[in-house]
């Protein structure tokens, strides 16, 4: 094991970051994360339809509840991600535009269907791109990383050395590239993450990887044992 951290009660992480991890190994569904900032409140990836429900239950212990959410964060539209969506209906939401091609052309035919999950009606207010996002005083930068989607996402934050990556790399993992991927492209994506300065690693699923080393050692592992098997 490389090293890792699991928070099961505790769920702030840092000051204006809290994480709501997703345990149940018999359900897939997304880790969610929330920004919060000067009463700017992002929630990133709010997973299945089905389990908002289990999400809202531990926001409360934060004080977070579905009305008080500003802005939701899809860091690509798969269903585990973005079905959840439906639910906050009052906040705005952002994405990678090339993601609504995907979700028009595979991802709705195809990956909503066979998982029987509900295809949200809400549409992006807006869409991401890369650059700086500004919530109250956090600073966070948008990556586009395709690969395991076209339009996949991940967040940076300088100032923490946070990165959070969807699906893009997990604890000694990378994200398939049979939903609408691609593994070179994937391979070119997780390269320009392994130039950042990482502290805190936050994967849309399994264990988030605390410490520097542990990030290093990670993307050491990724580069030995998977990169290859991509290129």
């Amino acid at each position: 094991m490389i090293g890792s951290l699991t928070l099961k009660l505790k769920m702030k992480l840092l000051e204006n970051l809290y994480i709501y991890p997703w345990l149940n190994p018999e359900y897939n569904n997304a880790n969610t994360y929330i920004i919060s900032s000067e009463g700017i409140n992002v929630l990133i990836d709010p997973g299945h339809l089905a389990f908002v429900p289990d999400l809202l239950r531990e926001m409360r212990r934060e004080n977070f509840y579905g009305k008080t959410i500003t802005l939701v964060i899809c860091t690509h539209l798969h269903p585990d991600h973005f079905e959840g969506v439906e639910f906050f209906k009052g906040s705005l939401l952002g994405f990678h535009q090339e993601e609504e091609r995907a979700l028009r052309e595979f991802y709705s035919p195809y990956l909503f269907q066979a998982s029987r999950s509900r295809l949200p009606t809400k549409e992006a207010d807006f869409y991401l791109n890369e650059g700086e996002l500004q919530f109250g005083r956090e600073v966070w930068r948008v990556i586009h990383t395709p690969g395991h989607s076209p339009g996949s996402i991940c967040l940076y934050n300088p100032q923490n050395k946070v990165l959070i990556t969807g699906d893009v790399v997990f604890l000694q993992g990378v994200g398939r590239t049979d939903l609408g991927g691609n593994p070179q492209i994937l391979a070119n994506s997780i390269r320009r993450l392994m130039e950042l300065e990482v502290e805190f690693l936050l994967p849309g699923h399994g264990q988030i990887l605390v410490g520097k080393e542990a990030v290093r050692r990670n993307f050491q592992w990724i580069e030995r044992m998977i990169l290859p098997l991509l290129l």
